[in-house]
Order: structure tokens, then sequence, then C-alpha cells
């Protein structure tokens, strides 16, 4: 068998979808379509970036704390910029379509990468006996007298924390910070007027309300859905469509 020696690329879908060309001895080979694969390496690059933050740990001195996410998520957006400034000028990449037009065809996608990484390596959320400041560009800072209340809600691979403010602002922090259990426990142990367990702030109390609803709306979805899909194929079975 010849090595295979062809990429053609969907520009629809680039750069999530793939077809691989083989030529000589494989005239007739099918495209093979990698589309399907995305969700499982998005996945993994999730699973890797959770477990690289949570090994990370947080700056800690005499007069305040900082939390950051890990710089390796920023090296790592700021290579998937590069590599999406250089994939237009791989052979056959581009296709009919000039290089250079379509080099900026994909500038909102390494655009959004260089972005992305500037983000990771300018956000902060610093603590002191008073305040908090959080932010990457533009930071806010919240007097600690001003929090009512906090929530950590559990993700699939990372949690997020919410904080209630008595404005009604509802600040949220990623999970993928720097020691987050301990930015939780520094939170609950700054804030002015903790409620305790027993008695969550009337905001807290509806967003979990409504997140049980979510949930609740969500399954039976997922239900109806998978219902509808048994029954199109049985009904396909039946009508011999289906081998």
């Amino acid at each position: 068998m010849r090595v295979l020696d062809r990429l053609v690329v969907n520009a629809k879908r680039w750069p999530f979808n793939f077809r691989v060309m083989s030529s000589g001895s494989l005239p007739r080979m099918k495209g093979m379509d990698l589309h399907g694969l995305t969700p499982l390496f998005t996945g993994l690059t999730l699973s890797v970036v959770a477990g690289v933050c949570a090994r990370s740990h947080h700056l800690a001195t005499d007069s305040e704390d900082v939390f950051a996410i890990s710089p390796a998520v920023g090296y790592m957006m700021f290579g998937i910029g590069l590599f999406l400034c250089a994939a237009p000028f791989l052979p056959g990449a581009a296709g009919d379509i000039r290089v250079v037009p379509f080099f900026w065809m994909f500038s909102p996608f390494w655009g959004g990468a260089f972005l992305a990484a500037i983000y990771f390596f300018r956000y902060q959320v610093k603590i002191t006996d008073t305040t908090m400041t959080v932010g990457a560009f533009r930071r806010r800072v919240i007097p600690f007298s001003e929090v009512i209340d906090y929530d950590v809600i559990q993700g699939n691979r990372s949690s997020e924390l919410w904080v209630y403010l008595q404005n009604g602002a509802k600040p949220k922090f990623s999970g993928l910070l720097s020691d987050f259990d301990e930015l939780v426990g520094m939170v609950n142990s700054h804030m002015a007027g903790l409620p305790g367990p027993q008695h969550d702030s009337a905001a807290k109390t509806r967003d979990r309300d409504k997140r049980k609803h979510d949930n609740r709306v969500t399954g039976r979805f997922l239900i109806f859905g998978y219902a509808l899909i048994g029954a199109v194929v049985f009904v396909l079975w039946r009508m011999q469509l289906l081998h």
C-alpha cells in the first residue's frame, strides 16, 4: 500500500473536518471523515487542561493571595493559534482559493486563540482581608462587605464558584483557577453576610431551583429523543430498509 499522499480539506467545516484520500493503488478508496473524532479530542483536551490546572498553586504573600489559571493553558492556546496561522499554507489546504485570502478567512480562529491565550495569562483573582479583585484587562474590586452568599456548581470536569452580591450581581469564577478549593474557603471566611447552609439567600435558592428544573427538562428531551430514534429504527427495520 502506498503512503497516503493527498489531503483534501472541507473548507466549510475547517478545522474540524478533514477528508483523507489516497492515490495510486487505492483509486476507489472513499474519504475518511474525521469529524466524528472531534468530541473525543475535545474531551481529552479539556481533561488534560483540568488536570494541569488542578496541580497548579496560587501565590501567597503577607498582604494578598493571588489565584490564576495555569500558564500552561495560555501556552496551549498560543500554540493552537500558531497552528491555525500555519494551516492555510499547508500544501493543498486552500484548494482552489488563493493562500492569502484563505489565511484571512481563518483570522477568526487564530485571532480567537491568541486572544484567549492573552486572557488566560492575565486573568487573576486577588484576595485581601477586605476586598476581592477580579478580571483580566479591566479588573473589578469587590468589597467583602457586599458579599451575601456563594455557591459551588459541580461540573463534569471542573467546578464553578458563584458569588452573590447585595446589588444582585453574581460574578462567577472558574474551577480552573489554582487552588480552587482554597479560594472557596477564603470567600467563605471573608464574606460579611454568611447566611449559613440552613439559611441560603433568596437568589441562591432561585438559582438552584432553576437548575433543577432545567435538568428535568433536559432529561425529558433526551428520553423523548432516544424514544423517537428507536421508533424510527424499528419502523425502518420493519420496512426492510435498514440492513
